[in-house]
This record gives structure tokens, sequence and C-alpha cells, in this order.
């Protein structure tokens, strides 16, 4: 998805312009991701802490406090979306983080045992495999290899 939007930092404004897990801030490009094992935003593939409060219009960078307004925060035009279900079950294989899906390593009736890898995304120059959260057969895909997906997508349903 696409977005563009105003984000002020303590006194600063920058226009930031989103597509998928590239970057645009006041038109210089960045690469970020999320690593959901340490919980640290990656920009670049420089690891921050960040904590952000919504509600106090505040957020913690490395345990230092910033006040943070956004600003004309709108979806653009989306490219085509993956078709998973809206709610995740025990058994959905979703996206870690935007990226796309490079390869398929298993159709629909195939079984799985848990922890084998089910398709391979790529995201900020890496590969990440995405494994099987349990033993089952793959009872839908919802992706194919060059689709686009955002953080969460569900991409593969084991039954």
């Amino acid at each position: 998805m696409n977005y563009e939007f105003t984000l002020t930092l303590d006194s600063d404004a920058y226009k930031i312009v989103v597509d998928g897990n590239s970057v645009l801030v006041n038109g210089q490009p960045f690469v970020v991701g999320f690593d959901p094992e340490s919980g640290q935003v990656l920009v670049d593939g420089v690891p921050y802490d960040l904590t952000l409060d919504p509600q106090a219009e505040e957020i913690l960078i490395a345990g230092i406090a910033h006040s943070i307004t956004v600003e004309g925060l709108e979806e653009e035009k989306a490219g085509p979306k993956a078709a998973g279900p809206a709610v995740v079950s025990e058994g959905a294989v979703t996206a870690i983080m935007p990226g796309k899906i490079i390869r398929l390593l298993v159709a629909e009736g195939d079984e799985v045992a848990e922890g084998d890898v089910v398709c391979i995304l790529e995201a900020m120059k890496m590969e990440n495999e995405l494994k099987a959260p349990r033993a089952g057969t793959v009872a839908a895909l919802y992706v194919e290899p060059g689709r686009d997906v955002e953080a969460g997508t569900v991409l593969a349903e084991i039954e």
C-alpha cells in the first residue's frame, strides 16, 4: 500500500511517502522493516528501539521521549493484495513484515510438519523462511511468487 503524510517529530516536519517497505523521507529513500525477534524497527538495516503511544502523541526512541504528530495520513491507490482471510487461524502462515513472496515450497493438499518452510518472503534484501506453525495439510494458498504483501497478511492455511 502507498501512504503519504507529514510527520512532525519534536518541532521538525518531514514529508513521508511509504511504498511497501520503501520509505521516502523528504525525498531521501530508506528501507524500513521490523525484527519480530528483537521487537526493533530496522532502518536501512540499523536497529532502533521504538515505543509509540498515540494517545500521548509521544514516541520513545532508545528510551528518549519525543513529541510526534501525523497529518494527512490517507491511503493512496493500493496495488493488488493477497486475498487471505481477515481472521487469522491457528494454522495460518502470515507475513512477518512487508515484502515480496519469491518462492512457494508447498502446494495445496501437501502434507507438512510443524516448522517446514512454506514460502520465502524477500524483505530488506533478505530472504525470510516462513514456516508451518503446525503439522497438517496445506488447505489454502493465498499468494503466488512475485506478489507484494503487507505485514500480517495470511499467506497460507494449514489444517
